[in-house]
């Protein structure tokens, strides 16, 4: 979501003792060659004073080969092609 923090739409939800991520992020740089991720994810929605949904968030550590963890294809860049950009993605992961 970048600067964009309420557009984060990668969801995490208590499953039990685990937390369960799905969604997906964009334009990670050098995404696929890290062996753990810091993930924020959307895990509750709020209502302020004045009506307006928050949403609330939390990080997560994932590790590379978690179960439901994949990299989408390499992204195609005009520019700033010195490093590798890629989509993580999550399912029930």
């Amino acid at each position: 979501a970048g600067t964009d923090a309420q557009g984060v739409q990668t969801k995490a939800v208590l499953d039990g003792d685990e937390w369960v991520l799905n969604g997906s992020k964009c334009f990670i740089t050098n995404g696929k060659y890290a062996d753990v991720y810091i993930i924020i994810a959307v895990t509750d929605v709020v209502e302020d004073k004045k009506g307006r949904k928050k949403k609330l968030f939390s990080a997560f550590i994932v590790e590379k080969g978690t179960p439901g963890f994949t990299f989408g294809t390499k992204e195609k860049k005009m520019g700033i092609r010195g490093s590798a950009t890629y989509e993580l993605i999550f399912q029930d992961c």
